[in-house]
């Protein structure tokens, strides 16, 4: 059978070998598979080692180094059972792990070996010694617990499995021992089953048992079933049966009835045995696996045989159930995992087609929901609801596979049934069935509902919506919501029913959950109409549900502007507000629009809410010239000055001081330019000087710097308000020494009659022009006359006391003749004995200013160098250096050495700029500025020895510091590095690194960077360690430091090392971070191509696997590069790199080798088996057909045809042609390629399924050309497609027509005309006139005269007796009659002349056989045309010729045919004369009836007989028949009444 159309598919899902596992390992005692999670493998070389394979990911074994006899893994979790033999003892040590939690659960050591142990339930193991069996659970401290001894049929035994039931009631124990001795190869099964709750043992003979659960019909509790398969010897019959028995019967309860079955062994099988059986709880299947592989499939209800056959060439000895597909896994020897799962599609229509088990495929697809079985059950339901059985009906709908009877048709018709008095309505009891066995469906739920409803039992929906037996769907949510809408919402939701859920919330008012479920459900509800709907009741709440809309996912779903406009329509202003300012919070460029419109909409109603806006200040994005309008309009003044940025709209509004907060028009000043600003000042004190003027006082004041003071002053002065004045340069005067604001303030405070003030100020201030002064308070005539008498006139002191620059520069002027009196009256009186240092500064700063250095520096050496009050002045001190360097470069060295309060460091700067280094040097020495010093030395001096010895003597890390910059710049690496290690400086490591690349002194570097890293955690630091390590080959300490704590980016490092070929120190760095991927390449560069393949193993990426692959094929280390091939070819994409890179290094065999192995992968692809056709097709030809074969439907057969096209191998092609449906192509390479391609069977199959017609014709050439023999087995094949007159016209023109006569018969039935003749043709040169006879009559579409001319001169009598018959059918009857004379065929002629029709033509014949003498002739031409020829010229041509006697037989027929039409005739008249009188009488009988004198009447007399009618004795009713004439010579003898039918020639 077709795997496709199997009940049972096996697929492969994993091969141990390709993860490495080695074959001698894959065996019963190393592999273990508990359940179909994990496979657990056992190696011991090269080294101890467990393997736990997790089937989710076979590709990623685990493998860790453990030491065990056995090992186990949990059937569900990540635990590890191991078992140990104790050294020395019989004892084993048992172990638990968790692997995940890395901990040991629990261990024990047994007294005994234990010779086989599993693990029967998850927390529970079982262990079985020689003589016992124990359970040890993983929970607790508990020690394993005895649960019966074995017994004596398992003496000897190696046991094989043992389980448990699924309520741990039952126990069942396996094993297998030698055959007898009759047959000692049939290994002998022994089973022992314990009861738990008996404590009772029975031995049976079985190789394999499992344990199921079965619900009997009419037990709720399901029945605890044991399967079992024996195979016996016995009385030399070898018997093999499966049973199948319900443990522990439930009293009272329906049982299961025991089943047994026969399993048919092949005979190649004889001495095969199960070694497994799996039940599929699914399914309820049973699978009884053998040693040899066949796989035999029964029922579990019936023990029907199902299906057989070998799913594995080598033997199993390890199955496992797949629970989740209902199947199984089996290992067998070649380490092959192979998972056998139910064909769902193939399963049911096989049990009913080819088992023709009918009641088992229903019952089947019943079972597992299958499909294939729906014409069955749909008509054994319908049997069902003929004969009114209404609960077997349900029942059958409610389980039926794929729900295909849960159908509106199925409920219409229960509903359709009339409901009996006092029984339950058909309907319910079907709804009743449905819920007993689960879920009822959308259509199903509704019907209920609405009885439900109708009968006003809300509770029952609600109890069968909390137990979830009903489908939700919209149509019941409208049902329900007539009776309770919080039910309909449940509903709703369950059922997704999005819009009408919306519409429920909104209704109970609950707008947030609106938003929630939406989100929830990815729905786009009508947010307009929510909204409108909640503006019309709840105002607050629709500000609240905008504002949840406003912090959707994705942006506000309806738009800001929009939603305002909402409520702007209802006059929500406030609610406007408060959703406007909260939703443009975050003030984006965006919403400029709408910052506008909230400022509009409530500066026209709310002002003050809008001052509040704009006073937060929480927009800037708002039309700020429209917003200023309205503000003016508002009378909001300040925020519309604030917002007006023309001069003429501000100083409209400013003007309306009444209604403006004077401090903020003040601060509003601070805002404008200084034009601007005097502008609207001036426009102020012109509306109202007097109401003005003190906030025009305030504005100077805040901000007189901006405006400038002269302004300030002028714009008082212009309105001559002295007032203004007054108040202003008050304010301004203690911080000005400008003469001409003093003495403004003097004449403006006499002006408003200030005269203490004016008092105070002549007579504390040096700053006012006295002469001036004086002269404004004489025109002021002041009353008190006390404030001129301190003004005062100019002298030396004078001078040197006022500090006066301008006053300085005038009197040192070169052009003063005085000049020198007065510096010299300066220097030797005036500041010596002054006690003022502002004086002394001032003074020097004149000198200064005049540029007198050397005048200076004598005053300074007058002051500092001499014992005065400044000696020690640090400024002077200063100067007096500074003006040296800058006069006197040659009395710096003795300053320096004389002063010692000077600024060493500033000085020290600019003898540097002056370039005095030494004298900077010495000042840096003298004030311990040991890198300033350092640095003269370094950056000036340049000498790297001075400062070597300098920092040697200081001995200070920062000085060593400099030094090691400047040796690094100098390019003397190593001192540089010394040094940076006494200064034990981390600064500079990147500038050192960058310079010890370049110097390659990496011994240096590595004690640097030792220090570096003690200071600093630098990656940079960390990773050049490491790289220097490797550059002077210090492998040791890169592994010691980076087990060591670091930050190095190890990743770098080592791609660094790599990049620069220093691979062993790659290693080490690739190896320690895991990179795995980057170790396999660097192992390849190191030549170790074992420790690439493991590393590339665990980095399992393509990349890496390639690299490494290539690089084992360049060095030929083939076996190597396989493992990694195999990993590169189940990736599509890299196959065909793979592949050109084997070829173009001539590794033909190798890549073959590695694609084959590739076959067997679970991730095998379609390019994997096209890819090895394709290296068949080119290296190996002899393999390419029966690969094409076995993978056909998984290459990629276009481009396996190229490739077979390209090598010219037609056989190959051609199949490939036909496996891809091109058998266009298929044929035409068939006949190009003949001697290699065709095979005639296989070229009949393909011809009939061309295309292209004309590939028919050209088949018929080829065949007619290379194998003629069986050109008419093609034709018969194509007969329905050809044009047999084309076939013909070839074979014609071919001059073989006769070659394809059996071909032409067969098909001469369409009467194609070509044919025909073709055939006639051949008849008539055959001389075969039975056959042309038989195609005359049978085929008419063919040129008839001409056949018969052309044979109507045949020289076979027979021939031109078949011209005859041509003519006669062509109705050319004298032709026919004149051709049969010449050859005396006269019965021809007599037939002819019947079928002619034509009197005289018969007559002509009669008179013919008379003029020939012919009497016999004569006598039976009347007979045969006894319909044409008138009695009258029979008898007259008789009577004339004297053939009376041959006449008279026609005679006495004429005459009983004439006498009985006559009696006929009669007959007719008789029975009309009858109905005449009986309708007479009736109408007599009635006339009787009606006259009541009928009966005085005389009876009818009856009517006399007429003469030879009526029964007189003797007297015969008619003619009777004529005697049987004999046969006249040469006549045959004619029946009565009749004419015999013509006989054959």
């Amino acid at each position: 059978m077709a795997a496709a159309n199997a009940p049972i598919t096996m697929k492969e899902v994993l091969t141990l070998p390709s993860i490495g596992i080695n074959q001698q390992f894959i065996t019963f005692t190393n592999v273990t598979m508990e359940s179909d999670k994990y496979i657990c493998v056992r190696e011991t070389a090269p080294q101890n080692s467990v393997v736990i394979i997790d089937m989710n990911m076979p590709m990623q074994p685990l493998r860790r180094p453990i030491t065990a006899d056995s090992a186990l893994m949990n059937p569900n979790s990540r635990i590890l059972a191991l078992k140990a033999q104790v050294p020395g003892t019989t004892q084993d040590h048992l172990q638990i792990f968790n692997i995940e939690a890395k901990a040991k659960l629990k261990s024990h050591q047994m007294p005994e070996q234990v010779s086989f142990w599993k693990w029967i339930t998850p927390k529970m193991l079982g262990l079985v010694t020689q003589t016992s069996v124990y359970h040890w659970s993983i929970e607790g401290d508990s020690e394993p617990v005895k649960m019966f001894d074995r017994t004596a049929n398992l003496a000897n035994n190696q046991i094989i499995n043992y389980k448990c039931s699924p309520n741990e009631k039952w126990l069942v124990l396996i094993g297998i021992a030698p055959g007898s001795p009759e047959r000692p190869q049939l290994v002998k099964g022994n089973m022992q089953l314990f009861s738990v709750d008996q404590q009772r043992s029975q031995a049976l003979e079985a190789h394999a048992a499992s344990f199921a659960q079965f619900k009997v019909l009419g037990n709720e509790n399901p029945s605890i079933l044991i399967s079992f398969a024996s195979k016996s010897f016995n009385a030399g019959q070898i018997t093999s049966k499966l049973h199948v028995i319900e443990l522990g019967a439930q009293p009272g309860k329906p049982s299961f009835s025991k089943k047994q079955a026969d399993l048919f062994f092949p005979p190649d099988f004889a001495d095969d045995f199960p070694v497994a059986m799996q039940v599929s709880h699914k399914f309820n299947l049973i699978y009884v696996i053998t040693k040899l592989g066949l796989l035999f499939v029964y029922d579990l209800e019936t023990a029907s045989a199902i299906y057989r056959n070998r799913i594995s060439p080598d033997p199993i000895f390890l199955t496992s159930e797949a629970s989740s597909v209902g199947g199984f896994y089996a290992i067998n020897r070649r380490g092959q995992v192979l998972l056998a799962t139910v064909n769902e599609a193939t399963i049911i229509p096989f049990i009913s087609g080819q088992l023709n088990n009918l009641e088992l495929a229903v019952n089947l697809a019943k079972r597992g929901n299958l499909p294939g079985a729906e014409n069955l059950v749909v008509q054994r339901f319908q049997e069902l609801f003929a004969q009114t059985k209404y609960k077997e009906a349900a029942e059958l709908a409610a389980e039926s596979p794929q729900g295909i009877l849960r159908t509106p048709d199925t409920v219409a018709k229960f509903q359709s049934v009339p409901v009996q008095a006092g029984q339950t309505p058909p309907l319910l009891q079907y709804f009743g069935t449905l819920l007993t066995r689960g879920k009822l469906n959308s259509y199903e739920s509704l019907e209920l509902s609405r009885l439900v409803v109708n009968q006003n039992k809300k509770n029952l929906l609600e109890n069968w919506l909390a137990e979830d037996k009903l489908e939700c769907s919209e149509e019941l949510g409208d049902l329900v919501k007539t009776v309770d809408n919080d039910l309909a919402l449940k509903i709703y939701i369950k059922a997704r029913a999005t819009p009408k859920v919306v519409a429920a919330f909104a209704e109970r008012r609950e707008f947030d959950k609106i938003l929630i479920y939406s989100k929830q459900v990815g729905y786009t509800p009508d947010y307009m109409f929510l909204l409108q709907t909640i503006l019309r009741t709840d105002p607050q709440g629709a500000v609240n549900f905008a504002l949840m809309m406003s912090q959707m996912e994705g942006g506000c779903p309806v738009d800001y502007n929009t939603i305002t406009d909402l409520f702007l329509q209802r006059n929500l202003i406030r609610e406007a507000t408060a959703f406007l300012l909260d939703v443009l919070k975050p003030n984006l460029p965006e919403h400029a629009f709408l910052q506008t419109k909230v400022l509009e909409i409530n500066l026209v109603t709310f002002p003050n809410v809008a001052d509040a806006i704009l006073a937060n200040g929480m927009f800037s994005h708002y039309d700020r010239p429209r917003v200023a309008q309205l503000c003016e309009k508002a009378g909001l003044y300040i925020q519309s000055l604030k917002h007006y940025s023309e001069l003429p709209d501000i100083k409209r509004v400013i003007v309306n001081t009444h209604a403006i907060e004077p401090q903020a028009l003040v601060e509003f000043f601070g805002t404008l330019s200084s034009e601007w600003a005097m502008e609207c000042m001036k426009d102020l004190l012109l509306v109202n000087l007097r109401g003005n003027l003190q906030i025009i006082v305030q504005a100077c004041k805040e901000y007189c710097e901006q405006l400038g003071v002269d302004s300030c002053i002028k714009l008082f002065e212009q309105f001559k308000s002295y007032e203004g004045l007054y108040f202003f340069l008050g304010s301004y005067l203690s911080m000005s020494e400008d003469p001409e604001i003093h003495f403004k303030y003097i004449e403006a405070a006499a002006k408003t009659g200030q005269i203490k003030e004016v008092e105070r100020v002549t007579r504390e201030s040096n700053f006012f022009d006295a002469e001036k002064a004086k002269t404004c308070l004489m025109e002021a005539k002041l009353p008190d006359a006390r404030p001129l008498a301190y003004a005062r006139l100019f002298n030396c002191r004078y001078v040197v006391e006022r500090m006066d620059g301008d006053l300085w520069d005038k009197v040192l002027l070169e052009e003063n003749e005085y000049r020198r009196q007065l510096i010299d009256q300066v220097v030797s009186t005036a500041l010596p004995e002054s006690k003022s240092p502002e004086q002394v500064s001032a003074a020097v700063k004149a000198f200064m200013t005049a540029d007198l250095p050397h005048e200076l520096i004598e005053l300074l050496e007058k002051i500092v160098l001499q014992n005065s009050a400044f000696s020690g002045n640090f400024n002077l001190q200063n100067l007096l250096i500074l003006t040296a360097i800058k006069a006197d470069p040659s009395r710096v060295m003795d300053y320096i050495n004389r002063l010692d309060n000077f600024d060493g460091p500033a000085v020290g700067d600019v003898a540097v700029d002056a370039q005095l280094y030494e004298e900077a040097f010495a000042i840096f020495k003298k004030f311990n500025l040991n890198v300033q010093a350092v640095n003269v030395l370094l950056d000036n001096v340049r000498s790297i020895e001075r400062a070597v010895e300098f920092a040697f003597r200081v001995e200070e890390d920062s000085v060593w510091s400099q030094v090691a910059k400047a040796q690094l710049r100098d390019g003397l690496v190593s001192d540089a590095i010394e040094s940076f290690i006494r200064a034990d400086d981390a600064t500079h490591f990147l500038e050192v690194i960058r310079a010890t690349e370049d110097a390659n002194v990496y011994d240096d570097l590595v004690k640097y960077l030792l220090m570096v890293r003690q200071k600093v955690k630098e990656p940079k630091v960390d990773s050049e360690l490491i790289y220097a390590y490797a550059k002077i080959e210090r492998l040791g300490e890169i592994e010691e430091f980076i087990l060591m704590p670091n930050v190095a980016n190890l990743q770098q490092v080592g791609d660094r090392l790599y990049d620069e070929a220093l691979y062993e120190a790659a290693k080490i760095i690739y190896a320690f971070i895991s990179n795995w991927g980057k170790l396999a390449v660097t192992l390849v560069k190191l030549q170790q191509f074992q420790g690439a393949v493991d590393a590339a193993r665990k980095a399992n990426s393509a990349k890496t696997w390639k690299e490494v692959c290539f690089a084992c094929v360049d060095a030929e280390e083939f076996r190597l590069a396989q493992i990694c091939g195999l990993n590169i070819i189940i990736q599509v994409d890299d196959l065909e790199e793979v592949s050109e890179y084997y070829q173009n290094r001539g590794c033909f065999n190798e890549l073959i080798s590695l694609m084959e192995s590739g076959l067997g992968l679970e991730r095998a692809h379609m390019g994997i088996f096209t890819e090895l056709g394709v290296l068949y097709a080119r290296y190996r030809y002899e393999k390419l057909m029966e690969h094409i074969k076995l993978f056909s439907t998984r290459l990629n057969i276009p481009k396996l045809i190229r490739a077979c096209d390209e090598q010219q191998h037609w056989q190959e092609l051609t199949y490939l042609y036909i496996q891809y449906d091109e058998f266009d192509n298929a044929a035409t390479t068939v006949m190009n390629h003949s001697p290699e391609a065709w095979e005639h069977m296989q070229f009949k199959d393909i011809v009939a399924k061309v295309a292209n017609v004309e590939l028919y014709y050209k088949a018929v050439h080829f065949y007619l050309q290379e194998h003629p023999d069986i050109i008419n087995d093609l034709l018969n094949v194509l007969a329905l497609r050809l044009d047999h007159t084309r076939v013909v016209d070839i074979m014609r023109k071919a001059g073989q027509l006769r070659l394809i006569k059996p071909y032409m018969v067969a098909v001469q039935s369409n009467n194609v005309s070509a044919v025909n003749e073709a055939l006639n043709e051949i008849y008539v040169e055959e001389e075969d006139y039975d056959r042309l006879r038989e195609s005359i009559d049978l085929h008419d579409s063919f040129d008839q005269i001409g056949l018969a001319q052309k044979i109507e001169k045949h020289e076979l009598v027979e021939m031109r007796r078949v011209a005859a018959y041509i003519y006669k059918k062509a109705g050319r009857w004298k032709q026919s009659i004149a051709l049969s004379k010449k050859d005396n065929m006269y019965k021809d002629c007599m037939e002819t002349a019947s079928q002619s029709g034509d009197h005289d033509l018969a007559e002509q014949l009669l008179v013919y056989f008379i003029e020939q003498g012919k009497k016999e002739c004569f006598a039976t031409c009347l007979f045969v045309c006894y319909d044409l020829i008138r009695p009258d010229v029979a008898l007259e041509h008789a009577w004339i010729n004297n053939m009376l006697d041959f006449a008279f037989p026609y005679l006495l027929q004429f005459i009983r045919e004439y006498s009985g039409k006559v009696d006929e005739l009669i007959k007719d008249k008789l029975e009309a004369q009858k109905e005449v009188k009986a309708k007479e009488q009736e109408e007599k009988d009635v006339m009787s009836q009606q006259n009541m004198y009928a009966q005085l009447l005389p009876l009818a007399l009856p009517a006399p007989p007429m003469p030879g009618m009526g029964g007189g004795p003797g007297m015969g009713g008619g003619y009777g028949p004529p005697p049987q004439m004999g046969g006249m010579p040469g006549m045959p003898p004619m029946p009565p009444y009749g004419m015999p039918p013509m006989g054959g020639y």
